[in-house]
């Protein structure tokens, strides 16, 4: 075998070797949060703040658990779908095209809008295990029923223009 055969052998060796470690990174950084780690979080502190961060992806898109006994804020964001799952509790999920009176969030480079009044609104009601996909720019806001607790997880996946959403 010539020196160059020798070389290029054991280059595609090493990427070889390279991929099969990050195949393997990446099934064991599985991120994992038992029933009971996502109860204790639900009952740490910050009532003010209804959300509650479990983590981020690599691209630093945020998965929260949120925990709500009033109606929360309308919100619309311009860069991500939320994709949310109920947890426990029963609410309305009320959505539109139409607000009035929202601000800016300030958040830093995400161009959201927060507050005012959903004006065309569309209801649904939600209960443990529904699943919901809420396109980037429909407003929405999360409604528990009168005494109850509502809990939902909610995933933001970076919104793709000309995907469709």
């Amino acid at each position: 075998m010539n020196k160059v055969s020798t070389l290029t052998l054991i280059v595609y060796s090493s990427i070889f070797a390279f991929n099969a470690y990050s195949q393997k990174s990446e099934v064991d950084s599985v991120v994992y949060f038992s029933v009971s780690q996502v109860d204790s979080l639900l009952q740490s502190g910050q009532q003010e703040r209804p959300s509650r961060l479990l983590g981020q992806s690599k691209d630093n898109e945020r998965y929260l658990v949120v925990v709500r006994t009033k109606p929360g804020d309308v919100e619309i964001h311009e860069q991500f779908d939320d994709v949310a799952i109920i947890r426990s509790g029963h609410g309305i999920l009320r959505t539109g095209n139409k607000v009035k009176g929202q601000k800016e969030s300030g958040n830093p480079g995400t161009r959201e809008w927060i507050g005012g009044v959903i004006e065309d609104g569309h209801e649904r009601k939600l209960s443990p295990g529904d699943f919901l996909i809420i396109p980037a720019m429909l407003a929405h806001q999360y409604i528990p029923n009168t005494g109850e607790t509502f809990t939902y997880w909610t995933i933001k996946v970076r919104h793709t223009k000309g995907t469709g959403h």
